[in-house]
């Protein structure tokens, strides 16, 4: 019953504009019981964790003790430490859910957390259902009370940025150390990026920002009188999740329309163009979905823009990307590599890095569900959030 009520909510939501808007004969998969299988040569063990009806898609570390907090697309944050699943979060009259894509999008703790007892939260803002999209993407900060639950009348709205359709939204947030945070926004939604918000660096649409978050304001890091000076990296189309790995390098995650799914590898300080909506993957963006491969990957003297590490198809039921981490932590096996997974296919891989400097896609099996994030466990296990409220854990 659980599996037809949220499978019966997934084709209303493919109706709307974006929720998978790529080919016309798309279809969601149904999703199915928990059946997780990984490769052998991984020495892993992979185990249904929690069984719920929400979304979680997200956890954080408390850094005042071992427990971590889950964060759920309807609005609610729960604290695990691995025993017991308690509220911290009711925030669900304040954030939209009209479209699967919003909700309660990201959260990351302020560096001084121990002392301000403050979280910074990223949201879509509640809004009317009916006509066009009158909600937009919050930037927020809450504090904890004295009952050690956030308080949602501390909330204090620190950025705003206007959504013109109601996918795309992206809203991870995450910390980088030195007060400084990455906030990743969709290129506004619809398909085809209609405004060309991907290549606008007048708006924030399409890019990760850069802030920084001190005595309850944030302002921009980057020097820039030109164009948004929060934008760090632009050309992006849906960067769901990002992840800080090795010498300061940033790995992403964004989600493709027709034909192809990007990660790519970046710089944390040096702006960056990924090419959205010049380019899909490797090819030049084809609004009627023609997918080919070019034969020249390696030579892009001809323009500035930054091409994915690698990019994938959406053969074998994959359909959209869902980052993922850079591997420093968790199982050996699995360590010195970027994590990432699919959305329909509930496939997942290991990128690393072969010996004459190219990277390599690893199986590391499927988690048997519709992967929305993945997060790290309490004792440092690998946590897959489904769409159907699973929680997988790999160790």
């Amino acid at each position: 019953m659980k599996y037809f009520a949220i499978f019966v909510l997934i084709i209303l939501c493919s109706g709307l504009t974006g929720c998978i808007d790529s080919e016309d004969d798309f279809e969601w998969p149904e999703p199915t019981e928990f059946n997780c299988e990984l490769s052998l040569d991984l020495n892993l063990e992979c185990k249904l964790y929690m069984e719920g009806f929400e979304t979680p898609h997200h956890s954080i570390s408390n850094p005042e003790n071992e427990e971590i907090w889950i964060i759920y697309l309807n609005g609610f944050v729960k604290s695990w430490d691995g025993e017991e699943l308690e509220e911290i979060a009711d925030l669900s009259s304040f954030v939209n859910r009209c479209h699967m894509e919003q909700g309660l999008l990201g959260m990351a703790f302020d560096e001084d957390f121990n002392t301000s007892k403050t979280v910074l939260i990223s949201y879509i803002e509640e809004g009317d259902c009916d006509g066009p999209n009158d909600s937009d993407l919050i930037l927020a900060s809450i504090k904890l009370g004295e009952s050690g639950l956030l308080d949602p009348s501390t909330i204090s709205s620190l950025r705003t940025v206007e959504q013109p359709y109601r996918n795309h939204n992206g809203g991870h947030l995450i910390s980088i150390g030195d007060n400084q945070y990455l906030w990743g926004i969709g290129d506004g939604g619809s398909a085809n990026d209609p405004e060309n918000n991907g290549q606008n660096r007048s708006n924030s649409l399409g890019t990760i920002n850069l802030f920084s978050y001190e005595n309850g304001k944030i302002s921009p890091v980057l020097n820039n009188s030109e164009d948004d000076p929060y934008i760090l990296h632009h050309g992006l189309r849906n960067p769901w999740r990002f992840s800080l790995g090795e010498d300061n390098m940033i790995w992403i995650g964004d989600v493709g329309q027709n034909c192809w799914e990007e990660i790519n590898l970046v710089p944390l300080f040096e702006r960056k163009n990924l090419g959205w909506s010049l380019k899909e993957g490797f090819q030049y963006f084809d609004e009627d979905g023609d997918c080919y491969e070019e034969d020249d990957h390696e030579d892009h003297s001809d323009d500035d823009l930054t091409y994915p590490v690698v990019a994938y198809g959406h053969e074998n039921g994959n359909c959209s990307i869902t980052g993922g981490f850079w591997m420093d932590w968790g199982p050996e096996s699995l360590q010195n590599g970027y994590l990432y997974g699919d959305f329909c296919s509930g496939e997942i891989w290991l990128l690393k890095e072969t010996d004459d400097g190219k990277w390599k896609e690893n199986y590391v099996g499927s988690s048997g569900g519709m992967i929305v994030g993945f997060g790290r466990g309490i004792a440092d296990e690998i946590l897959i959030f489904h769409w159907t409220g699973d929680i997988v854990l790999i160790e």
